[in-house]
């Protein structure tokens, strides 16, 4: 659930003429892998210094969850950029974003992650990728049937905050029980 916002802006990248598909393809996995690695050293990291305590990283998501509800964030204005030349430029864009929207997935995969055996990380971070895949295939069929702007920013501002504070919840609450 937290990679609506993903689905939304691989969605505009597919949408946007000036970029082809499979520009935005390889872009999107860049980033998600990148942001995916510094989960997995994020949870390893936490694992080994909190051991015990990783349940408390559940208050990122959670705060960052509760942030998103209580502050409402401006109408978006959709602003003309110029085109990027290339298509090393327009990977490069592509991935840029994909970092930056792996915040809050950090948020919720490291502490995640850090309870897991090696033999679960590896699992999960398969499915992952092949949950990129989907995401992807998921945004370029909005772009093929539906109107891109008929896409409601209001999904982005209350259901993402929404799952955050669940699974940062959800991830403290565990924690508490089992310790």
């Amino acid at each position: 659930m937290t990679h609506l916002d993903t689905l939304i802006v691989i969605s505009a990248f597919c949408a946007d003429n000036d970029y082809r598909i499979w520009e935005v393809f390889v872009g999107h996995y860049v980033g998600f892998c990148i942001g995916l690695i510094a989960a997995v050293i994020g949870a390893i990291v936490a694992a080994e210094l909190l051991e015990e305590w990783t349940f408390l990283l559940g208050v990122v998501p959670l705060s960052i969850g509760l942030w998103g509800l209580l502050r409402r964030p401006p109408e978006a204005s959709i602003e003309r950029t110029p085109a990027v030349p290339n298509s090393t430029g327009r990977i490069g864009v592509v991935t840029v974003a994909g970092i930056g929207l792996s915040g809050e997935n950090l948020a919720v995969f490291i502490p995640f992650f850090a309870d897991l055996s090696t033999t679960e990380l590896t699992l999960i971070v398969c499915v992952y990728l092949i949950g990129a895949g989907i995401v992807f295939l998921a945004a370029l069929s909005i772009v093929y049937h539906v109107a891109v702007d008929g896409i409601s920013d209001r999904l982005d501002r209350w259901l993402v905050p929404t799952v955050l504070v669940f699974v940062g919840g959800y991830v403290v609450v565990t924690g508490l029980v089992v310790v």
